[in-house]
């Protein structure tokens, strides 16, 4: 497949790894439409794409919460691309903080942002998707989508909603020849960590090992050139989720193994 010609929208575009994706599309040769809540990281972001000879970059200041802000930037779209070909559903929030520490307006938060909006903007893209040439849409989802960890239950839970939403949603869009691909990030060296919900001051992962933006946003450009159902990038985590399904007892010995301090194995 070649990208010439290929428009793309991009949620959570101001930064990380959805800034990234938005760069390396660019550079590929899409038309690229970045969506977010901050105006002046998402217009430096735009300033950093590379020029393509189709329509220029769209730079879309918009809460995917909000239905009138993200209604007026696909009308953007339209007007200035005519149709979609990529979705990739970056935007999302975290929540670092044990059940018992977990406040309603930052869960509201979280669901909100991560599945519901992901979800409507998915409804609401469905037009200019079906004018799209084979179009394709990516959810960012999350290792942890899979199998839920400890101090992050409320993050865990949105992101395996995300992935059932792309086990539903591909079936009943076969009919109209959009692929729907789930993409499972591991840890990710970015700035989302600096910005999510930690009540109790729960440590925060070691980044050391993480893998870079860059990692996610070539299997976003690779899941647009040959769509697959759902991939995962950190095949371990994957196992562990398939583990979990028939043993789960044994997932949680080897989950808490990997976690450490303060985690214990459940005894009943």
């Amino acid at each position: 497949m070649t990208a010439a010609g290929r428009r793309a929208l991009v949620t959570g575009a101001s930064s990380g790894i959805g800034a990234t994706t938005a760069r390396l599309l660019a550079a590929e040769g899409y038309s690229v439409a970045l969506l977010a809540r901050r105006a002046r990281k998402l217009a430096e972001v735009r300033d950093s794409l590379a020029e393509v000879s189709g329509p220029e970059h769209l730079a879309l200041v918009a809460d995917v919460r909000r239905r009138d802000e993200v209604g007026a930037g696909l009308a953007e779209i339209e007007a200035a691309f005519g149709g979609l070909d990529l979705l990739v559903n970056c935007a999302g929030l975290g929540y670092r903080a044990r059940v018992c520490e977990v406040e309603p307006e930052p869960l509201r938060e979280v669901f909100e942002t991560n599945v519901e909006g992901l979800l409507l903007l998915c409804r609401d893209s469905l037009g200019l998707l079906r004018r799209g040439e084979r179009p394709v849409v990516v959810n960012i989802s999350s290792i942890v989508g899979r199998r839920g960890i400890p101090g992050q239950v409320v993050y865990s839970a949105s992101k395996a909603a995300v992935t059932s939403i792309g086990e539903g949603l591909r079936v009943e869009w076969a009919s109209e020849g959009i692929a729907v691909c789930t993409l499972a990030p591991t840890l990710t060296a970015t700035e989302f960590f600096d910005a999510l919900h930690n009540p109790c001051g729960l440590p925060a992962p070691n980044l050391s090992g993480a893998d870079d933006p860059l990692t996610v946003a070539r299997g976003v450009l690779g899941l647009d050139r040959r769509p697959a159902p759902e991939r995962s990038l950190a095949r371990k985590w994957h196992l562990l989720g398939v583990l979990a399904s028939f043993a789960p007892r044994l997932a949680d010995r080897i989950l808490v193994r990997r976690l450490g301090s303060p985690w214990r194995v459940p005894s009943r």
